[in-house]
């Protein structure tokens, strides 16, 4: 049995690796980070998110995140702003550049989405989606 558990996190990391380094064409082609490209698609689908909820949400680091965020305000692509009324709670905001930016990314990313997710059928799709949900709430 520990061989099989062995295998089953083998063949989740290498699927993990290959998935991003396929899905990472288009996100490099446009000279940005995987990590500045999940901040701005998080932000560009669900709106304004303070910095908890953007590290919640993107399972990373609060220095990793934090130096993520600071990389995309100074390219103007978001804009961090101080809760009125709680001063330790940051929002970020995607910035209309940054808006364009990622609507412009999205379609070529969904594209290498759909090519990579090819190889299953909706059933599969569907049936390994409850797996990983079964997994990962045990595992939080």
């Amino acid at each position: 049995m520990d061989i099989l558990n062995l295998r089953v996190v083998v063949a989740l990391s290498r699927c993990t690796q290959s998935t991003t380094k396929k899905c990472l064409k288009a996100i490099k082609r446009n000279k940005l980070t995987l990590g500045q490209f999940a901040v701005l698609e998080m932000l560009y689908h669900k709106g304004d998110l303070n910095i908890n909820d953007i590290i919640k949400k993107s399972l990373s680091s609060i220095g990793n995140i934090s130096l993520v965020i600071d990389n995309l305000v100074k390219l103007s692509l978001v804009e961090k702003k101080k809760c009125k009324v709680d001063k330790r709670i940051t929002y970020v905001s995607i910035t209309n550049q940054g808006k364009d930016l990622i609507s412009n990314i999205f379609p070529d990313y969904l594209k290498d989405l759909k090519e990579i997710m090819s190889y299953l059928d909706n059933s599969e799709k569907e049936i390994l989606i409850s797996l990983l949900k079964k997994l990962g709430k045990n595992n939080i």
